[in-house]
């Protein structure tokens, strides 16, 4: 290989490059290029394109021996299995007839066959993939090359077409070019994304959005694509469902009234422990909500996960400028599709001043916090609701419009004139 590499800066840097007058072809490699190569043995490692030329001498359409060196030196370098690149091939048989340049083309098409032992060139290849779960991998790839065959008639081409890179003369020659083309090897959709693209999925009052390949990424392989993405918003954001059957956002040590959540229901998942990779902040999940919840920093909740387990932990949440209403907005990962809670840490102290104590653990309604039995309502003698005070500035009570989500959010900026809800 040595002798190729040298025989290649004589030939493919100098007559490519240095040779102002056109010159006949010489067989040899070349790499096609606007610059002298230094370093001809570091450039053909893992060129994204090179090109063998195959001299004849009169009317023979058989390459020689010498020829056949070359060829075997292509052959090592475009099908060496651990090059990453993977080539599609292109042959191009240059005469005074037609029939001639067809002869050569097919007779340097059968060598490649034949290194192969099939009927058609075949590569086995390494190809890097990267997922963002599972992140950098290869897997092992055996796919027929692409080539293309094609014989010309020098007589009736432009004489552009007759010479290589401007100054070489192809008349009598076969090209041959090998250049890395991925989507020509193994089909233009090498990986997939889920979602598709940037999705935003609406409930009745609340909206997630989500970046485009945000749940699922794999990128340069063939891999099956999960099925089609599934999913929706379960709100329970309706202060009649909340107090009838109310309980506190689950945490060991803290008390942390909730006033409404969502689940978000998906059929592409994350467990945690399952990613090698950290799993970027790319959904959004936003609630409008009424100015007394804003004025109360109303916050947004989540599950966060760690060695020690699960809890759920204030998310840092946002405020996002509207004319239309008020929203608060936070950013989760696929890890933590499950429920989403609007709430407001308290202190144990501060129980009796949001809900009604209660007598027994048999009403409906009642939980448990402190040590003692709690009820987010109680009935006047009319049948009607009460609610303490400071848990209705709380609630959601009065519809607000809702607002596209998509018109805030843009990708995974923060938004200038964003306030964060501090507690």
């Amino acid at each position: 290989m040595k002798h190729l590499y040298r025989l290649t800066i004589q030939i493919g840097c100098c007559l490519l490059l240095m040779l102002p007058l056109y010159a006949q072809a010489q067989t040899g490699i070349y790499i096609p290029s606007a610059k002298p190569i230094k370093n001809m043995q570091k450039a053909m490692e893992h060129p994204d394109v090179f090109c063998v030329i195959i001299n004849y001498s009169g009317s023979n359409d058989q390459y020689s021996i010498g020829d056949l060196d070359w060829l075997d030196s292509a052959y090592r370098v475009a099908f060496d299995r651990g090059n990453p690149k993977l080539y599609a091939m292109t042959i191009e048989g240059y005469s005074g007839n037609e029939a001639l340049s067809q002869s050569r083309v097919d007779n340097i098409y059968n060598y490649f066959s034949a290194r192969c032992y099939a009927p058609f060139p075949i590569r086995y290849a390494i190809n890097p993939i990267h997922c963002n779960c599972h992140g950098d991998t290869v897997e092992y790839l055996r796919y027929e090359v692409p080539v293309a065959r094609h014989a010309y008639n020098v007589a009736d081409l432009p004489e552009s077409r007759k010479t290589f890179n401007g100054n070489i003369k192809l008349d009598n020659c076969v090209l041959i070019t090998f250049k890395h083309n991925p989507d020509e090897c193994l089909g233009a959709s090498r990986g997939c994304m889920v979602p598709g693209e940037d999705t935003t999925v609406r409930g009745y009052y609340a909206a997630a959005f989500m970046k485009k390949g945000v749940l699922y990424s794999v990128t340069d392989t063939k891999d099956t694509c999960p099925s089609d993405l599934q999913f929706y918003i379960e709100e329970h954001l309706d202060y009649k469902d909340i107090v009838e059957n109310y309980f506190l956002i689950p945490h060991r040590k803290q008390i942390i009234v909730q006033v409404g959540y969502v689940v978000l229901h998906s059929n592409v998942k994350r467990q945690y422990g399952e990613c090698k990779e950290a799993l970027p902040d790319s959904i959004y999940i936003r609630f409008p909500v009424t100015q007394e919840q804003f004025v109360n920093k109303v916050r947004i909740f989540g599950k966060k996960y760690s060695e020690k387990g699960c809890e759920y932990k204030g998310l840092t949440t946002k405020k996002i400028p509207s004319k239309i209403s008020l929203n608060v907005q936070a950013a989760i990962n696929a890890m933590q599709l499950d429920t989403i809670f609007l709430g407001k840490r308290i202190q144990p102290n501060e129980l009796s001043d949001y809900f009604y104590e209660c007598k027994t653990d048999l009403e409906d309604g009642s939980f448990k916090a402190a040590g003692k039995q709690w009820k987010a309502y109680r009935l006047d003698k009319h049948g009607n609701y009460e609610i303490k005070k400071p848990l209705r500035a709380l609630m959601r009570i009065v519809e607000d419009e809702v607002e596209d989500i998509e018109e805030q959010v843009e990708g995974d900026k923060r938004y200038a004139g964003d306030e964060e809800i501090e507690e």
